[in-house]
């Protein structure tokens, strides 16, 4: 089971190309949004959206790897992506437009991943694209379809 785990408006833009690679995922993947927080003070709104993501992941994923996807993180190729979540329960987060406490979350979950696809910004509509392109890639890649050639 894979879970992304967003802060995020919403991905107007590029829901019908998640809609397609969740289908062809089928139960294996779910996705999980998260509001973001209104406020002018950035740090507080890195805090709570923090807070929130923490909440949800002790509340529903305690027991999944947990991944946090971040600029930072270390860049993974699809091969690298495969193994680490291959049979395993993962919980993929993307942080809101601010990010989030590194830290705080390091602090909750010490065995936390922290990954890359690149040392890019991008919408988190297009992360959470990417991402759920890169699991169904990784899905082929388990039963040996040509898709990731």
């Amino acid at each position: 089971m894979f879970v992304i785990l967003s802060v995020s408006d919403g991905d107007k833009h590029f829901a019908s190309a998640i809609a397609e690679y969740a289908k062809r995922l089928g139960n294996t993947v779910k996705f999980e949004n998260l509001k973001p927080f209104k406020d002018t003070n950035r740090s507080l709104i890195i805090q709570r959206e923090t807070k929130n993501i923490l909440q949800v992941i002790e509340k529903k994923y305690i027991n999944f790897q947990k991944i946090l996807l971040i600029k930072e993180g270390k860049e993974l190729s699809t091969e690298e992506l495969h193994m680490m979540i291959r049979q395993k329960d993962t919980v993929c987060i993307i942080g809101g437009p601010y990010g989030v406490e590194r830290e705080m979350i390091k602090e909750s979950f010490p065995k936390i991943r922290e990954a890359s696809f690149w040392k890019i910004t991008m919408p988190h509509g297009l992360a959470k694209l990417v991402l759920t392109e890169q699991l169904y890639r990784c899905s082929t890649l388990d039963i040996w379809k040509n898709y990731h050639y």
